[in-house]
């Protein structure tokens, strides 16, 4: 052999596990000081468990607390919510968008047939739910008088005269006094010709 390949061969390998060397250096500087950024502190372990424990908490609890109804923890007592309130909190999702077929406010046609029911149907089928309507639109904590007032408030805002209670309590009472008479004056009457007979 030539002593000049020798040397040529000597020089290869040479430089050859020398840039291994290096970049097996270079790997390990680069693997210590990404290690430094993952290693935690003890402080950080509790950090590390809250996480954990965070990602594996079931999804739901049973409480058996009273629910506090949203309006009242913000300081609105839920009574004193007015029917455009109501409204705006549960029921316009839907009659806003007509969604699940629900009637849009302000279209008079889809309404018709419902206000032909009555005003105490609807407020029933609003309390208790119809179809995909939830009861009480969703909000429990809605009071009978609340859920009232939002569908007079709907009605009104369709453009139907909706009667109220204290409006129609005069003119009922006026005319389940006229029934009565009526029924007094029929019942003398049929007393008065059985005594004839």
């Amino acid at each position: 052999m030539n002593p000049q390949a020798d040397k040529s061969v000597i020089t290869t390998s040479v430089a050859l596990v020398s840039a291994l060397v290096l970049l097996a250096t270079a790997l390990f500087m680069v693997a210590s000081l990404l290690g430094t950024f993952d290693s935690a502190s003890p402080e950080d372990d509790s950090r590390r468990q809250a996480a954990v424990l965070e990602r594996i908490k079931p999804i739901a609890r049973v409480s058996f607390e009273e629910p506090q109804p949203v309006a009242e923890t913000a300081g609105i007592k839920i009574a004193d919510l007015s029917g455009k309130a109501v409204y705006d909190q549960s029921c316009a999702a839907c009659h806003t968008t007509g969604a699940a077929n629900s009637p849009v406010i302000g279209v008079r046609e889809q309404w018709e047939s419902r206000f032909a029911q009555g005003l105490d149907v609807l407020v029933d089928h609003a309390i208790n739910g119809i179809r995909a309507m939830p009861a009480r639109g969703g909000n429990p904590a809605l009071t009978d008088a609340n859920i009232r007032d939002s569908v007079i408030y709907m009605l009104e805002e369709t453009g139907f005269e909706v009667a109220t209670a204290e409006e129609t309590a005069p003119a009922e009472e006026a005319e389940a006094e006229e029934v009565e008479e009526a029924e007094a004056e029929a019942e003398a009457e049929e007393t008065e010709e059985s005594e004839a007979e």
